[in-house]
C-alpha cells in the first residue's frame, strides 16, 4: 500500500441497510471486491485515480483516492464555451481505451458526464472519476424472496440511457454516456436543452454545429442511439470507428499514452438486439415518477469543483486533506413508495 500523498479525496459511501446483517455482509464483499478492481485499474491507468486505500467504519464504506488536480470538464465548458471538434475527438480517443479497460474488468462507469471528468494540469488530460458501480452496491436491499438486490439507479438524467434508468444498464449504456458529453462538449448544451425526435428518441443536436464532419457525427449519433443494441458493440469498435475517419482531423497534444492499452481478461457481453415493446413514454413516466414520488434526486454532496468542496481533516485528526465528491443516485420505482413516506414535513429521514 502506498504512502498517502499530502492531498486526497474521499469517498464517502453509505450503508443504508446495515441493520440487516446479511445486506450488511453481502454489501462489505462486493465492495471489497469492486474496490479491489478500482485499484488495480488506477494502477494500469493514468486515465483513473490511484486508489490509496478503502475500510468501512461504523456502517460506513470510504474510498481513499488519489487527489487530482485540475479543472472538471463542466467548469471547462462554462467559463470558455463549447469545444472544438479536435478537442473533442482527442478526448474521446483518450477515455474510450479506459473504458474498455473497465468494461474487460467486468465493470460499468453508470455515470458518465462533464462533472466526473477532470482535464488535468498540466497537460489536460482527461481523468475519470467516481465509478457509479461501488455506489450501487450500497443502496443493495432484500427482494421478497430474500436475496439481495440493487433499489439505486445510479447515473444522471440527461446523460443516462433508457436502459439504465430501467435499472439495467449494459457496457453500451456507457458509451450512450460518453457520446452525449462529447455532443455537450461540442454545443454547449445540456442534453435537456436539446430536442428529441418524438419518432426514433434520437437527440438533435447537428444543427447547433452544421460545419461538424459528417462521419464524426455519425460516430456520436450512433453511441447515443436509444436502443443499446443499435450502439457500438463495445468501446473498442467505436475508437477503431474514430481512428478510421477518412478525412481525420488535426490532432492535438493529448495523446493516447501507452498506460491506457487494453489487457483484456474477458469477452464483455453484448446488449440485447431492439426490443419493440420498448416504450419511450415508459421510461420517461418511470423517471419522472421516481422524482415526482420523492420531490428529490438522492444527493449526499456535489459539489461543481473539489476545490470548493469541504475539508474535513479536523474530523479525522489526519494529517491530510479531505474532499467529499458527490453522487448521483435515485430509488428504484419499487423502493420509491417506501422512500416518499420516509418524508415528515418535507425532509427526508435518515435510513
Amino acid at each position: 500500500m502506498p504512502i498517502l500523498a499530502a492531498r486526497c479525496a474521499i469517498k464517502r459511501l453509505r450503508d443504508s441497510k446495515a441493520d440487516d446483517p446479511n445486506v450488511h455482509h453481502f454489501i462489505t464483499e462486493r465492495f471489497r471486491r469492486e474496490a479491489t478492481v478500482l485499484e488495480k485499474l488506477g494502477e494500469i491507468s493514468d486515465h483513473i485515480p490511484s486508489l490509496y486505500a478503502y475500510f468501512e467504519e461504523d456502517g460506513q464504506f470510504y474510498l481513499v483516492q488519489e487527489w487530482i488536480e485540475g479543472e472538471i470538464l463542466t467548469s471547462r465548458i462554462q467559463q470558455q464555451g463549447s469545444m472544438s471538434e479536435t478537442e473533442v475527438r482527442d478526448l474521446l480517443l483518450n477515455l474510450l481505451p479506459v473504458l474498455h479497460t473497465i468494461h474487460s474488468h467486468g465493470l460499468i462507469h453508470r455515470d458518465i458526464k462533464p462533472d466526473n471528468i477532470i482535464l488535468q494540469s498540466p497537460d489536460q488530460k482527461p481523468v475519470l472519476i467516481d465509478f457509479g458501480a461501488v455506489k450501487e452496491i450500497m443502496g443493495t436491499v432484500l427482494n421478497s424472496r430474500g436475496n439481495p438486490t440493487p433499489s439505486l439507479v445510479i447515473g444522471t438524467p440527461g446523460f443516462m440511457a433508457s436502459e439504465q434508468a430501467a435499472g439495467h444498464p449494459f457496457f453500451a449504456s456507457d458509451l450512450f454516456s460518453l457520446g452525449v458529453t462529447a455532443i455537450y462538449m461540442l454545443t454547449g448544451k445540456t442534453p435537456q436543452e436539446l430536442p428529441i425526435d418524438s419518432n426514433t428518441a434520437q437527440i438533435q443536436w447537428r444543427h447547433l454545429v452544421p460545419t461538424v464532419n459528417a462521419e464524426f457525427a455519425d460516430i456520436l449519433d450512433r453511441a447515443i442511439r436509444f436502443h443499446p443494441g443499435d450502439r457500438f458493440s463495445d468501446a473498442q469498435e467505436m475508437l477503431t470507428a474514430l481512428e478510421g475517419l477518412s478525412h481525420p482531423i488535426a490532432s492535438t497534444e493529448i495523446s493516447v499514452p501507452p498506460s491506457t492499452v487494453i489487457f483484456p481478461k474477458s469477452t464483455p457481453p453484448r446488449p440485447p438486439q431492439r426490443q419493440p415493446d420498448w416504450q419511450i413514454p415508459a421510461i420517461v413516466g418511470v423517471i419522472l415518477g421516481i422524482l415526482a414520488g420523492l420531490g428529490l434526486t438522492i444527493f449526499w454532496h456535489s459539489p461543481s469543483e473539489p476545490n470548493n468542496s469541504e475539508a474535513i481533516a479536523e474530523t479525522y485528526q489526519l494529517p491530510l486533506s479531505f474532499y467529499f465528491i458527490g453522487d448521483s443516485a435515485f430509488y428504484t420505482p419499487h423502493h420509491a413508495e417506501n422512500k416518499r413516506q420516509s418524508l415528515v414535513g418535507g425532509r427526508l429521514q435518515p435510513s
